[in-house]
């Protein structure tokens, strides 16, 4: 994926040592840049020098919400999470999360999941061709 390489991406999570493992796996994969931090809290707020949120938590019940759920420029996130498939897409959507992954974690899925989420995120905020074509025909059509 072209799109990794140049990636910033932001761990949080908990446990220092899934933290490095994760940070390793992806750096290993070609990720551009891992930033880890322990807790959501450590977060500057507006913080905005990434590309995708990577939250790793202990328990699909006590799930933290996304940080960036409610900005104005909302940036994809990922949930690493253990538990059953069909729990955690309810439980990553419900907290905010564009995905959701389940433990053990392996590194090339959280991989191709940041890159989807990455892809996707870039398609909706590309307008679409059609729509920039009329948008430009009809200040023509006005004057007429």
């Amino acid at each position: 994926m072209k799109v990794l390489p140049t990636a910033r991406i932001l761990i949080i999570d908990s446990s220092p040592e899934r933290r490095e493992t994760t940070r390793v796996g992806l750096s290993a994969l070609g990720v551009g840049s891992v930033t880890e931090l322990s807790l959501v809290s450590e977060l500057e707020l507006g913080a905005r020098g990434y590309d995708v949120l990577v939250m790793q938590a202990d328990d699909a019940e006590n799930v933290p919400e996304n940080p960036f759920r409610e900005a104005s420029d909302p940036i994809p996130a990922v949930l690493v999470v253990d538990g059953p498939s069909h729990l955690l897409a309810r439980v990553a959507s419900r907290a905010g999360y564009d995905a959701a992954v389940g433990m053990p974690l392996l590194p090339r899925l959280l991989y191709r999941r940041i890159g989807s989420v990455l892809q996707r995120a870039r398609r909706l905020a590309k307008p679409a061709v059609a729509t920039r074509a009329s948008d430009a025909a009809q200040p023509a059509a006005a004057i007429n």
